[in-house]
């Protein structure tokens, strides 16, 4: 199961960055695939969110659980359904003096054990890309203000 990890330092902290991160239906605004985020269902503590991305002319959509953890700096989130088999991660904003170092994980699975060694290396490289793009696009957007 591939497992994609990237981190950034952004010069604020962690309680001006937070609330950035958890506004799910902003990030087409970060990220390049990305073609619409909708909220299914708000609850205390969670979210459901559905995401739909285009990845190379391919539609991929799905629906995750996002678990927010303010006192933690943290989200994680897990799959309930879509097109992947298994998906999740975090979030994990930690202070560093004036800034804050941001962590952002996920781990996938397409569930087709035949073309996992042609297609996880693939959208791993592609999720990675992704996920630098929108890391610096966040760190432009929250500095700037």
């Amino acid at each position: 199961m591939p497992l994609v990890v990237e981190t950034i330092d952004i010069g604020v902290e962690p309680g001006e960055l937070f609330p950035v991160i958890s506004d799910y239906e902003r990030y087409s605004d970060f990220m390049e695939n990305v073609k619409e985020v909708n909220i299914v269902e708000r609850c205390e503590g969670y979210e459901l969110v559905e995401f739909i991305l285009n990845v190379d002319g391919r539609i991929i959509k799905w629906i995750e659980r996002n678990y927010y953890k303010p006192s933690e700096n943290r989200i994680d989130f897990e799959l309930v359904k879509g097109d992947l088999k298994t998906m999740g991660g975090y979030w994990q904003l930690e202070s560093s003096g004036l800034s804050t170092k941001v962590e952002y994980s996920i781990h996938f699975e397409f569930g087709i054990p035949m073309l996992a060694p042609l297609v996880h290396p693939l959208y791993a490289r592609k999720l990675r890309e992704n996920m630098k793009q929108m890391l610096a696009e966040l760190k432009k957007k929250v500095e700037s203000k």
